[in-house]
């Protein structure tokens, strides 16, 4: 065993005393240079809480939207309701504390130590802090400082000071930047008379002012306010006779109209992603989008007004029936409106965005696609409309119906699509596999459909989930000759001194042949022309278009997925719940033509005056040609009045038949989806 001598004492308590001196030395350096760049504190604090408000503009420039403060009041203006509701939310200990949460400060650094990303959980005054005076780049430099400027503040003013500052800056969503913009938005009242109740929901908004917000989430919001009652009963601010009656209390909502709509609210959820929900709501930032203010107005008229025309129509189900359009520039992929529903709700639920209900046949010309490209087929191939059963491992047999119950027999391609016929998209599948289905999909940029949950059989006839945003800019493939854009909403984001942060730039991905893209296009314009969607010609639309219309099992959903050369639009209406949707006289299930079709069609209408559609046949390939040829047979016919036109490539010429006959009937055709 070696026994310690002085010298070996003496020399480690050498090394230690340096190792202490040079870390001293080093905290040193940081601190100072920490403290030289720590930001200015004015003499008040309502001076802070007067930031530079977030900004957003349309694409032609007009301003938007902003998010800043509006209405500033003394903290003896706040109901002490809130004030208590506000500390058991985000801080219990904020009268005692010293401006820092020494736990959370350990977690931190033990994120910083593990290369994590630092999470909240800090004090009212780091929180107030850091959204007042740092930008949203995440780094440990930032915390240390957020600390140093956190503990000035709570050196230089009073408690009382410091909540007030914060109660006026925090965001609760829709236009509400502070107490009492947010208990009037939502109750109708100033915040001095806030309830307790009212406070709790209110002080539950805080941690999430979109999924939070009870206008559009209420059980969110409710089970959030329950959570806050618990919490200011623990803390002593409410005894449980005030925390019974305060949870059996039923929340009134009053509430004003918000400026806004669902495009906006789309624009801060996907900036937010981007760029933090600090940068977002108080960083100042200016978002430049692709927003034509006109279009979003026609879009939310032709919603609103369609939707409520149908409704009138429909059997009673008490609950209120929705819609959603998203209408996106056919040559960029920029979003020019969006609506999520029948009647805006600042924070709602977007339906353009957001919900994945069944498509039904709107799902068709991705398959007729891949047959086109994986099985060789081509408009005028004939198929055969006949009843057939799959059989399916570890399943019962399955057997796709027409909705007719009918059947037409040999019938060519192009006209089995315009008539939307279910057995011929099933048997496309079954040859195909569900799994290329799918993955044909998702090359349209339907990323909404995953493996292997989705390849399933009876995703022929759209059992799958796709949002109409997805729906609108997979259909611009076919006018786009085959090349697919990204939908884009964020054109350019500057901070407050105008330097650009962030620039989206247009680029397609050329990902089908356009000749194929081009046949396709061709059969979903005789969709419009003489199919499920002709209804579109009867409702005054007279422009070139193509489309296809799509309705659920059921008739819970009904679509209309349609484009010129410069815009591409799907329309969605339907109930939030799985209720039917059926009309009283004559009774009858809405179909895609009567239910997407119209809404479509009134605003498409409008639209074309400020984006004017031109022949398809401008973008023709110059290797397709137009020929007309029986819809049953596929052989010429002598007049194209007998026929429809179908374009192939130029090698492939239809079969002329010397024994060809005016047909003295055409088969009539299942002109539903549903099935």
């Amino acid at each position: 065993m070696v026994k310690s001598t002085p010298t070996m004492r003496t020399r480690l308590v050498f090394i230690v005393l340096t190792f202490l001196t040079a870390l001293l030395l080093i905290a040193g350096i940081v601190f100072f240079v920490l403290i030289d760049d720590l930001p200015y504190i004015p003499d008040d604090l309502r001076n802070l809480v007067y930031t530079q408000p977030t900004e957003f503009y349309a694409a032609d420039g007009s301003p938007l939207h902003r998010l800043g403060g509006k209405t500033y009041v003394p903290l003896s203006q706040i109901s002490p309701n809130f004030q208590h509701a506000l500390l058991a939310a985000e801080d219990a200990e904020f009268y005692s504390h010293h401006g820092i949460d020494k736990i959370a400060m350990m977690r931190a650094a033990a994120l910083i130590f593990m290369g994590k990303r630092l999470q909240s959980g800090s004090t009212l005054t780091q929180q107030l802090v850091k959204n007042l005076f740092f930008s949203f780049r995440q780094d440990p430099s930032r915390k240390l400082r957020e600390i140093l400027i956190s503990l000035q503040i709570e050196s230089t003013f009073t408690k009382e000071q410091i909540l007030e500052a914060y109660c006026n800056w925090v965001y609760f969503g829709g236009t509400a930047y502070g107490i009492e913009d947010a208990a009037r938005q939502f109750f109708g009242k100033t915040a001095a008379d806030l309830t307790i109740p009212e406070a709790a929901m209110l002080a539950g908004i805080v941690n999430s002012p979109i999924y939070l917000n009870p206008f559009s989430h209420y059980e969110n919001a409710l089970t959030r306010q329950h959570l806050v009652l618990r919490r200011m009963k623990a803390k002593g601010f409410i005894d449980e006779a005030a925390y019974n009656l305060a949870v059996a209390d039923s929340i009134k909502l009053t509430g004003r109209p918000a400026f806004g709509n669902d495009f906006v609210d789309y624009v801060i959820a996907e900036a937010e992603k981007r760029y933090g929900h600090e940068a977002v709501y108080y960083g100042g930032l200016k978002i430049f989008t692709t927003m034509d203010p006109q279009l979003q107005t026609l879009a939310e008229e032709a919603v609103t007004q369609g939707v409520a025309q149908l409704e009138a129509r429909l059997d009673s189900t008490g609950a209120p029936l929705q819609g959603a359009l998203a209408a996106i520039s056919v040559p960029t992929g920029e979003v020019r409106a969006l609506v999520g529903a029948r009647k805006y709700v600042p924070g709602g639920f977007n339906r353009a965005v957001n919900t994945n209900r069944h498509v039904g046949s709107g799902i068709k010309p991705f398959i007729y696609y891949a047959a086109l490209e994986n099985l060789h087929l081509t408009p005028i191939s004939i198929v055969n409309d006949t009843a057939v059963t799959f059989k399916i491992s570890g399943q019962r047999p399955w057997s796709p119906r027409n909705f007719s119950r009918r059947h037409l027999g040999r019938i060519t391609l192009k006209y089995a699509l315009m008539n939307s016929i279910n057995v011929i998209s099933a048997q496309l599948t079954g040859q195909l596999t569900p799994k290329r289905v799918v993955e044909t999909c998702r090359r349209f940029g339907v990323t909404s459909l995953r493996s292997p949950q989705d390849e399933i059989m009876s995703l022929a006839l759209g059992s799958g989930g796709i949002s109409p945003l997805e729906m609108a800019a997979a259909y611009a493939v076919f006018p786009n000759n085959g090349v697919y854009y990204k939908p884009i909403v964020i054109k350019r984001v500057e901070d407050l001194n105008g330097v650009v942060l962030d620039r989206a730039f247009v680029f397609g991905d050329t990902r089908f042949d356009p000749r194929l893209t081009y046949e396709m296009l061709d059969m979903m314009r005789g969709v419009v022309e003489a199919g499920t969607a002709s209804r579109v010609r009867l409702l005054g639309f007279e422009a070139p278009a193509a489309g296809k219309t799509g309705t659920s099992t059921d008739f819970t959903d009904a679509w209309f997925t349609g484009f010129t050369t410069a815009l591409s639009v799907s329309a969605w209406v339907g109930y939030d719940r799985e209720f039917k949707m059926y009309e009283r006289k004559p009774r009858r299930g809405v179909d895609g033509g009567r239910g997407g079709v119209p809404i479509w069609a009134e605003f498409m209408k409008r639209a074309t005056t400020f984006y004017p559609a031109r022949n398809f046949e401008d973008q023709m390939p110059a290797d397709i040609k137009i020929w007309h040829v029986d819809p049953i047979t596929g052989v010429l016919v002598p007049d194209a009045k007998y026929g429809i036109p179908v374009a192939l490539p130029e090698e492939i010429e239809p079969p002329a038949s010397p024994f060809w006959e005016l047909p003295r009937s055409v088969p009539k055709a299942d002109t539903s989806e549903a099935g």
